[in-house]
């Protein structure tokens, strides 16, 4: 992990130099703010030049600011074959996305974010307690009564004949199908902000049960870590 204002703070024994991540990571994912100066700039903090430093055939994914990554040094890279390929959920100029990035990409998503039930009533959360400290109202422990419950929160997996990634897979899929949003984006791009404001319900994870049937001892361990 690379995160320069918390190895600040925190020392350099949990975190690596970013030079020597990029060369060795099979999968690089970006979670980082935008930030257009200073110290911790991260303004088009990927571009051809941190492109040509990443290990051939890596994995790039962002989730984090769209200008975080200079859209025309990504392209190159996937023309390139420098990185193996990409996930996209933040954009460069949105909701006016690249249209031939969008193509090039694995998957497209129109900046899904934090956009899960849970995430949204524990933001709404914080912000009661906030407020309620502020202002000296005694409600501290106030959470939202009726977060929306999935179609299906017990996930049932016959183990037959599947390895521990197709089970794993399959657990992922049936919690949210993010490739049904990849689908939507493309079909029409111009529709970028209301795919973004009408996302499917979805839940976390930890919300869900997983019952493997006929799985052995590997393959729960495997699911629960």
């Amino acid at each position: 992990m690379n995160d320069p204002p918390r190895e600040r703070k925190e020392g350099k024994k949990n975190f690596t130099d970013i030079g020597h991540l990029l060369t060795e990571s099979d999968i690089i994912t970006l979670h980082v703010p935008l930030n257009m100066d200073g110290q911790d700039k991260t303004f088009h903090f990927f571009n051809n030049e941190t492109f040509d430093q990443v290990k051939k055939g890596s994995w790039f994914i962002n989730s984090s600011r769209g200008e975080v990554v200079e859209t025309e040094a990504l392209k190159n890279a996937l023309n390139s074959e420098k990185i193996a390929g990409a996930v996209i959920d933040v954009w460069e100029r949105e909701p006016e996305i690249d249209i031939p990035l969008m193509h090039m990409a694995f998957l497209a998503t129109p900046h899904i974010a934090g956009y899960s039930a849970d995430g949204k009533a524990n933001g709404t959360a914080m912000i009661v307690k906030n407020l309620c400290e502020s202002f000296n109202i005694p409600l501290t422990d106030w959470y939202p009564s009726e977060v929306p419950v999935p179609h299906e929160p017990v996930i049932t997996i016959d183990c037959i004949g599947k390895s521990n990634e197709d089970i794993l897979k399959k657990a992922v899929i049936h919690s949210y199908n993010i490739v049904e949003d990849d689908i939507r984006l493309r079909f029409d791009p111009s529709l970028f902000e209301k795919e973004r404001e009408n996302y499917p319900v979805r839940r976390e994870f930890s919300y869900y049960t997983i019952n493997l049937k006929d799985g052995n001892e590997e393959m729960i361990n495997y699911v629960k870590n």
